[in-house]
């Protein structure tokens, strides 16, 4: 049991830290898919 939670907690651990480094370095989806002629989030 305590092996399973030790799992759960270094998925989130990863989610949390890939959602952070990939929103700093560009990848978000906001980023990757406007182009200068699309407003969005003024």
């Amino acid at each position: 049991m305590k092996v399973m939670f030790a799992a759960f907690a270094a998925i989130a651990v990863i989610a949390v830290g890939a959602n952070f480094a990939l929103n700093n370095m560009g990848f978000s989806a906001e980023e990757s898919t406007t182009s200068s002629s699309v407003r969005l989030g003024d």
